[in-house]
């Protein structure tokens, strides 16, 4: 993955939007400039589309931003707003289309999870709780994240054993369909396990 920048459509989707109806989301705000101010995880952004550039307010400034994980904030300050959590939760293969979707090229990014945390789920936790995630009662480890306030992801980890390997399966909220098309949730967990491993 590169750092490219996102392409011009992204931006001019944004700049159609009406400002409060991208303010109609936890964790966004307006700077005095016009700029957004977006929450993911435990970090803040400033998203620009005047100028279009996405910058890190904070931790961490000099973080790299990659082209898929501007992409998302942006496709999340323009999605229609998917209400409240329906405290359901699905595996990628009950959403609609997921089964065929979720395959291959597509399929979620788990992988750099187990590698790291297959005989660590205390390091799991420890990360998670970092991030702000919470415990849950899934598997060897659970953790559910917030990459955006009312968009919860649980990840769960299965220890590596004397027969299988390490694993990890993906939970989402129903309302998630509400939020995002299927590439953006693959998007999500694309950038969100990233994160979670310190990759950026």
């Amino acid at each position: 993955m590169g750092c490219a920048a996102p392409n011009t459509f992204h931006w001019q989707d944004l700049r159609n939007r009406p400002v409060e109806e991208v303010l109609d989301r936890d964790g966004v705000s307006i700077f005095p400039d016009g700029a957004f101010s977006v929450c993911f995880l435990n970090a803040v952004y400033r998203v620009d589309p005047v100028t279009e550039r996405i910058s890190e307010i904070s931790p961490s400034p000099d973080r790299p931003l990659t082209e898929e994980f501007q992409i998302l904030l942006i496709r999340y300050l323009v999605a229609p707003n998917g209400g409240p959590v329906d405290d359901r939760k699905i595996s990628e293969k009950d959403l609609v289309g997921g089964v065929t979707f979720f395959q291959g090229p597509h399929s979620l990014n788990t992988a750099p999870i187990s590698e790291k945390y297959g005989s660590d789920p205390e390091g799991f936790e420890s990360r998670g709780l970092e991030l702000g995630a919470v415990t849950e009662s899934f598997g060897d480890r659970a953790m559910t994240f917030y990459p955006f306030p009312k968009i919860p992801v649980t990840y769960v980890l299965w220890v590596e054993d004397n027969e299988f390997p390490a694993s990890v399966s993906v939970m989402f909220d129903g309302s998630v369909e509400r939020w995002f098309k299927l590439d953006m949730i693959f998007t999500l967990v694309l950038t969100l396990t990233d994160r979670i491993v310190g990759k950026y």
